[in-house]
């Protein structure tokens, strides 16, 4: 008998496709497939985001860990270098020489701080311990000189400075030769005498005169290694005269007297006649548009450097200690030259008063400054402003000297020029 189905069972077996359109085709609406919830693609996320950090992390680590054995390597090869240095038989001698020093374990350390405050830095060694020899026995001089004048009570204080490190040689080299002044006056044609020309005022000078007080001298300079303070001491008389005639400072250029100035011999020395004459005639520019090298390069660029300053005249000053102060009371600083003895390359501070002695028998060489004012100390020692070319960390008041006045020491009072503007 043939088996009948009915509509019913029929429906129950064949239930008809139906479509979704994320899931497609399915015999069964009521059963949906098992579809991510949203926590779960949060964390699926957040886990890509994980892998991907550390992916990255992993790359920069790597690339650390070159760079970082890079820069050991670059390390032990200096350090390697170093120690080759240190074992050669010259740096060993050098290195002996210097701890068999009798200051040796006292100033030691001194030498370290003295080489980080002046930025020194030697090429070798061997150099280095020659250096900390010279070191010590500048300490050894400046012991004596501080016992000297501690025994005598007097102001003036000593300590290493920029030049501790170099030989007298060395140092002669910055200054201008022994006969300089005399040769000057021989052979001078800008700088006449003062005589009569300028008279003195009969009025009572005030006890003390500072014209750094009065805004018309600029701040120290430092001629470095370089036999440049003729070029130094002619621009800072010229800013100053010019500020005290005209009310404006103005900071002039020493380079270009090394380079324009060419009857001069830059580093090797200048003649003061030559330069004054050269800023009667040229003018000089600023600082700022021709800045200072510290030697003579081969090209003067001062035709397109600007503005100008020139001078008027210049007068040697009666040698004395009342014309000068009255050309300081009454024009304003004074350019003055020195004999430098040893000490001064060591003062440090209160009023340096040289021995004749030193002036006459144990001098470098000269020395070309601007004495700026003048007063005394309570003690009634009697004192000269002068403003030096060493540089702000010599000396006292960032690169000043407070020197000996009325005595005429080392010739300051003798080679006084006054100049106007």
């Amino acid at each position: 008998m043939a088996k009948v189905f009915s509509a019913q069972t029929q429906k129950a077996q064949f239930t008809p496709l139906t479509f979704d359109p994320v899931y497609g085709y399915s015999q069964v609406r009521s059963e949906q497939p098992n579809r991510p919830t949203s926590m779960e693609r949060a964390t699926r996320f957040w886990l890509n985001v994980v892998g991907i950090a550390l992916i990255v992390t992993m790359t920069m680590l790597i690339i650390a860990q070159q760079l970082l054995n890079r820069d050991l390597i670059t390390e032990n090869e200096q350090l390697r270098e170093s120690l080759s240095y240190r074992s050669r038989p010259g740096a060993i001698e050098a290195r002996k020489t210097a701890e068999a020093h009798p200051l040796f374990d006292r100033y030691s350390d001194d030498f370290e701080t003295f080489k980080a405050r002046f930025e020194k830095s030697y090429e070798t060694p061997e150099e280095e311990h020659r250096r900390m020899v010279v070191f010590l026995n500048r300490m050894a001089e400046i012991d004596q000189l501080n016992d000297d004048i501690g025994a005598v009570e007097a102001s003036t204080e000593f300590g290493p400075n920029e030049f501790a490190d170099m030989t007298d040689e060395e140092i002669q080299k910055l200054l201008l030769p022994i006969d300089y002044y005399r040769r000057l006056h021989e052979s001078a044609t800008f700088i006449q005498p003062q005589g009569d020309t300028v008279s003195e005022t009969a009025v009572k000078p005030p006890p003390r005169l500072d014209w750094r007080e009065k805004g018309v001298v600029t701040a120290v300079k430092a001629q470095g290694k370089c036999g440049s303070c003729w070029a130094f001491a002619t621009a800072a008389t010229v800013e100053s005269a010019y500020a005290v005639a005209h009310g404006e400072l103005r900071n002039l250029s020493e380079q270009e007297l090394l380079d324009c100035n060419l009857a001069n011999n830059a580093c090797n020395g200048g003649d003061l006649d030559k330069s004054f004459q050269f800023v009667h005639e040229n003018g000089l520019v600023a600082e700022d548009a021709y800045p200072y090298v510290a030697h003579r390069q081969n090209t003067c660029s001062a035709a397109s450097a600007g503005e100008t300053t020139k001078i008027d005249v210049a007068y040697w000053l009666n040698p004395s200690e009342d014309a000068m102060i009255d050309w300081l009371v009454n024009y304003g600083p004074v350019n003055v030259g020195i004999a430098v003895p040893p000490s001064m390359m060591q003062y440090k501070g209160g009023v340096f008063k040289p021995t004749d002695y030193d002036c006459k028998f144990k001098v470098l060489g000269l020395h070309a400054l601007l004495v700026v004012g003048y007063g005394e100390t309570d003690e009634g020692e009697k004192y000269w402003i002068v403003k030096n070319s060493w540089g702000q960390k010599w000396g006292t008041e960032n690169g000043y000297v407070y020197f000996a006045r009325g005595v005429n020491a080392c010739g300051i009072e003798d080679e006084a020029i006054g100049i106007l503007a």
